[in-house]
């Protein structure tokens, strides 16, 4: 049996003083703005466009913080974390998003707290120096 492979991207947004992230609640967890890669999107494309539709904020990925893998018997998930700045917008949970009920910058320390699956924190994401990330379109 093959394994499905899904990528996933999210964003990492801080307000302006830096102190806060932007995170959704998705039913019953927080976690950072993001979701699943459309085909022909890339992975960039993909965390912005998410952006937009859970929060309303348009922003601009920059590089790589986080790289992550779920392993399972069917589905192999892939989560990246692009840092992110903010372009527009104000944060508002939208109406035509079923899965976000709400929307908020959260302190740094909380938003650790809420997503646990980050092995040193959220502030270990914001020290990160980041990766390169580049796309290569095939003629």
């Amino acid at each position: 049996m093959a394994v499905e492979q899904v990528d996933v991207a999210f964003v990492l947004v801080t307000d302006v003083a830096g102190e806060r992230v932007l995170l959704v609640r998705n039913r019953d967890t927080w976690s950072l703005p993001g979701g699943r890669r459309e085909d022909g999107e890339t992975l960039a494309e993909a965390a912005v466009r998410e952006t937009k539709e859970e929060t309303t904020v348009v922003v601009e990925a920059g590089a790589v913080v986080h790289v992550s893998e779920r392993l399972g018997r069917a589905v192999h998930d892939v989560f990246v974390v692009f840092r992110a700045t903010v372009q527009s917008g104000e944060p508002a949970a939208p109406l035509a998003d079923d899965d976000v009920s709400e929307v908020a910058w959260v302190p740094i320390e909380e938003a650790s707290a809420l997503m646990p699956w980050y092995p040193d924190g959220v502030q270990a994401l914001l020290a990160s120096p980041g990766a390169g990330y580049s796309v290569a379109h095939e003629q």
